[in-house]
């Protein structure tokens, strides 16, 4: 019997090169799935846990594959698999996007459906030299595990556009529902990264009836116009935080935002700004700064003007299958499919990696078709 081999870029811990290396396509357990990727991006967290700044030990370990956004078809499905998450019938070939950690469903957490799960990651942590091999996005399959969430991709959604709907754009579609933005609302989005647009977008849906973009690249900002941003802040031009303050008042009428929404990956200084920018009893939003970053915030404001501080990270299942509806209804609205601005054959994601390191990019993927 022939065995099917795939291929892998694997790294050996952070900062190490990407290395090629072939491993055995497995057959899915009964309750698995065996997926051929057709795309998968590179997250900003990606970026951190490849400079080390998750903690992980120095020297050389065994070999991983990275990645978390992909979109790929389905290869092989497990025997007791006939449906995706939703119900909707599952068979080989049909397009499929899929969630990349697995919610325990017995800590705190998942028993009140309050907080993202604190396990929710164990799974990916084992070493791509153990079965199942293929459990990061930089190679040609990947084996989605029992308990993993997938969704069949609705025909108007294109990969460049459903890939990060797993990471990104879920991660903020559910940060958002945790908002709950008023009527008439003002939305601020700090960074026009791949996030940072899709917020623009989804806060827009939501019914913000004005929404601000701030960021530093103008290319950025242009961008952020076509995804529904009423206006945008150039820091290159407001080149202080009172400045931009003063602006997000003018354009609310002296009033400030119902939200701010930081959506950055390296700049913890814009949360002082962003509480500057709120109106009493307004919410500020957190949940692009995943990195070893220190703000020195001032509780004087949060306290005396009530304001409402929420973090948040990942989301529930119900969220991708919104998030890829929202794409199929809008995508002709907002061009989701333009995030992806670059991409890359498999052996050259560390070309990828140092492009977005040098901030080249708005997000870059890997084409495997």
């Amino acid at each position: 019997m022939t065995v099917v081999k795939g291929r892998a870029m694997v790294n050996y811990g952070p900062g190490t090169q990407f290395e090629m290396k072939e491993y055995p396509v497995p057959d899915p357990e009964p309750d698995a799935i065996v997926t051929k990727l057709t795309l998968s991006s590179i997250c900003g967290s990606d970026i951190h846990l490849y400079k080390g700044e998750f903690g992980a030990p120095p020297g050389k370990q065994r070999p991983k594959i990275g990645g978390h956004e992909f979109v790929g078809r389905v290869y092989k499905l497990g025997s007791n698999i006939k449906t995706d998450t939703t119900g909707q019938p599952l068979k080989e070939g049909d397009r499929v996007a899929w969630c990349y950690y697995i919610p325990c469903g017995r800590c705190a957490a998942c028993v009140s459906g309050e907080g993202p799960c604190p396990n929710r990651h164990a799974h990916a942590g084992a070493s791509s030299d153990d079965f199942p091999h293929f459990k990061g996005g930089y190679a040609e399959y990947y084996y989605v595990s029992p308990g993993q969430w997938i969704y069949k991709i609705p025909d108007e959604v294109p990969d460049e556009s459903a890939v990060y709907v797993d990471c990104a754009a879920s991660t903020v579609a559910y940060a958002l529902h945790l908002a709950k933005l008023p009527l008439g609302a003002t939305a601020v989005i700090q960074g026009a990264g791949g996030l940072g647009l899709n917020a623009a977008a989804m806060a827009k849906d939501m019914g913000a009836a004005q929404v601000i973009v701030v960021d530093f690249v103008p290319e950025k900002l242009e961008l952020a116009k076509a995804f529904g941003a009423d206006y945008t802040i150039n820091g290159q031009e407001l080149t202080t935080p009172e400045a931009r303050v003063q602006r997000v008042r003018e354009l609310t009428k002296g009033k400030g935002a119902d939200m701010v929404m930081e959506l950055v990956a390296s700049a913890p200084q814009v949360i002082p700004e962003g509480l500057e920018m709120l109106t009493p009893g307004g919410t500020y939003l957190t949940c692009g700064l995943v990195g070893p970053y220190v703000s020195n915030v001032m509780m004087t404001p949060i306290i005396a003007k009530g304001l409402k501080l929420i973090g948040s990270s990942n989301y529930k299942a119900w969220t991708m299958p919104a998030v890829l509806d929202f794409m199929a209804r809008t995508g002709k609205k907002y061009p989701f499919e333009k995030i992806i601005s670059h991409k890359f054959k498999l052996e050259d994601v560390g070309k990828a990696y140092e492009q977005m390191m040098a901030g080249k990019v708005i997000r870059a993927a890997i084409a495997f078709e």
